[in-house]
């Protein structure tokens, strides 16, 4: 998106993440379609951008938008059953696509949020991208991350529509 003829901007989704170029970041879920597109063209050719879809239509999407935007995404389906695709300390950020309200099972939830945490380097940060109004009022997310073990975990911001929720790996 551009402003006048100045430099283009990325949709507030992304500059909310605070994702660079270079960096390596995994999405889970992908819904958003202007959030997959500017966090995969933001770290760009030096970077690495992989997602984690929860079933066949979500993966097709990743290819479809990374074939769109010509960034190379490594997609990976991890409907349950599946065995987690993604190395340890592998990502600077992960960013959990729950704009559509699609994370329904809290054990689900804290399950994918375990490995998320795992897939972290130390130092490295989530970010939950989530409807202020959800449907599903039982997903506590400051919560979920806290428990999953991320330090601190804080609102970052609720502009309009959107929540995004910030957690960190611990160095160490």
């Amino acid at each position: 998106m551009r402003r006048g003829r100045g430099q283009a901007m990325d949709p507030l989704q992304v500059s909310m993440t605070g994702v660079r170029m270079g960096e390596r970041f995994l999405q889970i879920g992908c819904a958003d379609r202007a959030l997959l597109a500017g966090l995969a063209a933001k770290v760009g050719l030096s970077g690495n951008a992989a997602v984690a879809a929860l079933h066949n239509g979500q993966a097709e999407l990743a290819k479809t938008i990374g074939a769109k935007v010509g960034a190379l995404i490594d997609v990976s389906n991890i409907e349950e059953g599946r065995q987690w695709p993604f190395e340890s300390s592998a990502f600077d950020l992960v960013v959990v696509d729950d704009t559509d309200d699609s994370f329904r099972s809290v054990a689900r939830l804290n399950d994918i949020l375990q490995h998320a945490l795992g897939s972290l380097r130390a130092g490295g940060r989530i970010e939950v991208v989530t409807p202020v109004k959800s449907a599903h009022a039982q997903l506590d997310y400051p919560r979920l991350l806290s428990d999953a073990g991320f330090k601190p975990v804080r609102i970052l911001a609720e502009p309009g529509r959107l929540r995004f929720v910030e957690g960190l790996r611990a160095h160490g």
